[in-house]
């Protein structure tokens, strides 16, 4: 489970051991020791407080929820500082971004977001409303090898406040967006826009749609949902042959959150990578192309490879030696289950501990290693 905490502490310092009281008192008593919305200024109480548990229909729990989120691209306005919360509702869950430097206001604002979720359903509110999410490119399958980012869906209405790219292709690659909800598309388009190299001429809800647009026009890269009514990928990358032979057909995945990405990664691959990267940064394994024409798939591959290769060489060895000689002998187990691809689950049954000392061994090895996912920390623990 993961829960955000607002920390009352004024400076880093003590904000950190506010935090690692929380988090003591978790691994010890349990998620019902410790109530989000009543932790004590400072202190890090541990327990239950004076303080009356907070239900979502009251605005102090969503103003103790409200995050300063940093990567939402497209950016809706100028200020850094505007809010953000999660809201999370019958087994599902997002980040909205509110629109608000105003704590009140804000906290006003999620909660007619969450009523609105409780009452129409995600689907109908997700169409109205903004919301994070996070894109996967595969660039290859088999070893699986994918790039992730976070994204801010952009809504009808949206199109007069954010700005698209320039709309002047010129010598940039030419991108055709194939995907069917109308909010990722516009998200995705104007992405796609803005980065340096790179053109959106076409954003389509089907492939049909799109390869009727572009016939007989030139393309390099056609971006498409993996999940897309009408032909499967394999027609899809047959019919652009034919159409435009030049062309990349890269395939992408839409998740709530990176969490859902790995939970979802398919099974059977040789080898797995998985790189966050940022929005403005998408075709980073690919930026040289740019200067390339025509390029093969063959090109292709080899700059993919070429670029994870360079990310696994910067990482050091001896710094790898150094960070994983502090593992305790418990951490080294579950490093050695966890490299061999084991969930949470089977390493605590392997181990016979339970999962949620697994998820805190996990977090003090991520601290440990100065790492932020699994993949992280296996490579630099088999880089040892």
């Amino acid at each position: 489970m993961r829960r955000s905490f607002s920390l009352r502490s004024k400076s880093r310092n003590l904000a950190a051991v506010e935090a690692q009281a929380i988090h003591e008192t978790l691994l010890s008593q349990g998620w019902n020791a410790v109530d989000p919305g009543s932790v004590g200024q400072g202190t890090g109480r541990r327990g239950a407080t004076s303080d009356p548990p907070r239900t979502k229909t009251e605005l102090h729990y969503w103003r103790q929820r409200l995050l300063r989120r940093s990567l939402v691209v497209p950016r809706r306005s100028s200020h850094p500082g505007e809010w953000s919360v999660r809201i999370d509702h019958a087994g599902y869950g997002h980040f909205f971004p509110l629109g608000e430097m105003d704590e009140e206001i804000a906290a006003a604002r999620a909660r007619e977001i969450y009523f609105a979720v409780v009452r129409e359903g995600w689907e109908s509110v997700c169409q109205r409303h903004p919301y994070e999410l996070t894109l996967a490119l595969h660039w290859t399958s088999n070893p699986l090898v994918w790039t992730y980012s976070t994204l801010c869906t952009v809504t009808r209405h949206e199109t007069k406040i954010i700005k698209p790219g320039s709309p002047g292709t010129g010598s940039r690659l030419k991108v055709i967006v194939i995907e069917p909800d109308p909010n990722i598309r516009r998200a995705l388009s104007i992405c796609v826009g803005r980065l340096d190299g790179f053109a959106c001429v076409a954003a389509c809800a089907t492939a049909d749609v799109a390869l009727e647009t572009r016939t007989g026009q030139s393309v390099h890269i056609v971006l498409a949902n993996q999940i897309l009514p009408g032909p499967a990928e394999d027609a899809l990358a047959d019919r652009l042959k034919r159409i435009a032979p030049a062309a990349l057909l890269l395939p992408y995945s839409t998740y709530e959150d990176s969490d859902q990405l790995f939970k979802a990664t398919p099974g059977g691959a040789s080898g797995y990578f998985l790189r966050r990267t940022a929005p403005n940064r998408l075709f980073e394994p690919i930026g040289d192309l740019v200067t390339t024409r025509p390029f093969t798939a063959a090109d292709v591959t080899i700059r993919v490879r070429r670029y994870f290769q360079n990310v696994l060489l910067a990482l050091s060895s001896q710094n790898s030696q150094r960070e994983t000689a502090k593992l305790t002998d418990r951490e080294h187990e579950i490093m050695n289950l966890l490299s061999r691809g084991c969930v949470d689950k089977e390493i605590a049954d392997a181990l016979q501990i339970s999962i949620w000392t697994v998820h805190g061994h996990l977090k003090r090895i991520y601290e440990k290693l100065g790492v932020h996912t699994r993949t992280e920390a296996a490579i630099k623990f088999l880089d040892k």
